[in-house]
């Protein structure tokens, strides 16, 4: 089979590997559709402490149970499954706080142990105990439930940061996490959701998703339309997913009185953002960042995508095979032409 396996920054090689074997308690998983994540961009570019090389990349996939262990119950060769990403241990402090998406010894594909980027991929056990493993219901396709992982992420946003009727969101960022936030915002009922970016036709999707207001950063300031928009108040809630110096400090304008402003995404290593204490001092504003998300969510955003809740095929601009990885990586860098990439097989 082949695998997209990363050696070092810059370094990433299409290998001919052996077909994994599933041990009695896993499976293994014939990959029909891998998405390509801004995190994996950033490994390949420049390595991260968490991933131990040679991996194969890749933690957002669907495809075809292709063999089952002996042990395994619940799951039959050739179903359509979406796995998810990360497999907590449940033990840890974090998990026992209910902050399992903070798990001291989490299990992730493309991290620790080998992804999706590959024709298969073993699952290991864990993920397949602790129901990391969902079936496609009639209907939903193997591209839309590839991007279960992203919309899990958006929806801990959402969910956290208490967004529902009543609430204004705006969101930094037209990229395919900026969206993903933009409609979820909506579905989760907000009266108003603004979003602030830097492409015409991507903020066009972002009206489709639910948009109220539009606006293009590089023709006016974003915090001096917000504010006219909610009559001065500002937002409830603020994403910034294009996470810069100058969109942290545009974030803290935005938002209302006890709003809550959320970094979503990360940095290269090292960038650092200067803040004006009393914007938050005189607001009491809640800074907070959001990762991940909790068993609970990443089977809501499954439910979401698989009951078509969420237009997400609009957010893809590319398809390449997994042999033009390395092409999909440098059209990703193209941020006027490219949304989200996957890899199909």
């Amino acid at each position: 089979m082949r695998a997209a396996v990363f050696h070092g920054p810059l370094d990433l090689r299409i290998e001919d590997q052996n077909t994994p074997t599933p041990s009695n308690e896993e499976i293994v998983v014939k990959i029909e559709v891998s998405g390509l994540c801004p995190s994996e961009v950033r490994i390949y570019k420049n390595g991260s402490s968490s991933v131990k090389p040679p991996i194969t990349l890749g933690h957002e996939f669907s495809g075809y149970v292709h063999e089952v262990g002996s042990d395994v119950d619940g799951i039959t060769k050739g179903e359509r499954v979406n796995v998810a990403a990360d497999s907590y241990c449940g033990a840890c402090k974090m998990c026992r706080s209910s902050h399992e998406n903070l798990c001291e010894k989490s299990i992730v594909f493309g991290y620790n142990t080998d992804g999706g980027h590959a024709d298969y991929v073993k699952v290991p056990k864990r993920f397949v105990a602790r129901g990391g493993v969902f079936e496609l219901p009639p209907g939903a396709e193997f591209e839309e439930t590839s991007m279960t992982e992203p919309v899990a992420c958006s929806l801990n946003t959402i969910e956290t940061l208490g967004t529902q009727p009543g609430k204004s969101v705006a969101v930094i960022g037209d990229g395919p996490m900026g969206i993903l936030h933009v409609g979820l915002a909506k579905l989760y009922g907000a009266d108003q959701v603004f979003l602030a970016g830097l492409v015409d036709w991507k903020m066009k999707i972002g009206k489709e998703f639910g948009a109220s207001t539009i606006v293009n950063t590089a023709e006016e300031d974003p915090v001096d339309t917000l504010l006219k928009e909610t009559e001065g108040k500002g937002a409830d809630v603020v994403v910034v997913t294009a996470v810069t110096p100058q969109t942290i400090q545009q974030g803290l304008k935005m938002a209302s009185r006890r709003g809550y402003v959320s970094i979503f995404g990360g940095t290269p290593k090292g960038v650092t953002a200067q803040l004006e204490p009393n914007i938050i001092h005189y607001n009491e504003l809640f800074l907070t960042g959001n990762f991940g998300y909790s068993y609970a969510q990443y089977g809501k955003a499954f439910n979401i995508i698989a009951n078509h809740k969420l237009p997400v095929k609009r957010l893809v601009t590319h398809r390449f095979s997994l042999d033009n990885i390395q092409e999909a990586i440098k059209v990703w860098d193209d941020k006027e032409k490219s949304m989200k990439i996957l890899l199909t097989r």
